[in-house]
């Protein structure tokens, strides 16, 4: 998990051209990504959060070796999004901050964890400071299996009988 999270970072914070493809479309590139903790719901526990941002959550089946993992993309929106609205194209550029995330999250691969497959998008509709989307993903999984205690097996052994007679 490490390695992902790490390149999450690196993608969304670091890469300038990622950025650019936010900042071509006028919206503001990922600014801030971390594990989810309930930032959203409870930003009073938290350091200042700069908007937008990225939570990650992740579970593991190690039976199926699959990963869902879960991503929160909070937009700190401003800006009325009704129909009555006269910035209603300028408030619904959520939906392409959206839509470059995902699109930028499906090229993803590292060590451990395969392609992100999309599994639901979803609208968060409780009270949170920000407006916020969630994207849900699997990806295949492989477990590290390099440990010191690895066990195996001896096939084909041939065993010599009599050498502490010859000794003597």
């Amino acid at each position: 998990m490490k390695t992902l999270y790490l390149k999450l970072i690196d993608t969304f914070t670091k890469d300038e051209t990622i950025k650019e493809l936010y900042t071509e479309r006028n919206i503001d590139p990922v600014r801030h990504v971390d594990l989810y903790s309930g930032q959203d719901v409870n930003p009073e526990y938290f350091e200042l959060t700069i908007y937008p941002a990225l939570f990650v959550s992740f579970s593991i089946d190690h039976i199926q070796n699959i990963a869902t993992l879960t991503f929160r993309l909070c937009y700190e929106q401003l800006r009325d999004t009704s129909s009555m609205s006269i910035t209603t194209q300028e408030s619904l550029k959520f939906f392409d901050f959206i839509d470059l995330t995902d699109t930028i999250l499906q090229k993803m691969e590292s060590e451990r964890f395969g392609k992100l497959v999309p599994v639901s998008t979803e609208q968060q509709i409780e009270e949170t400071v920000t407006d916020e989307f969630i994207l849900t993903y699997q990806a295949s999984y492989t477990k590290n299996t390099d440990t010191e205690n690895s066990t195996g097996t001896f096939e084909d052994i041939e065993i010599k009988g009599g050498l502490y007679t010859n000794l003597l």
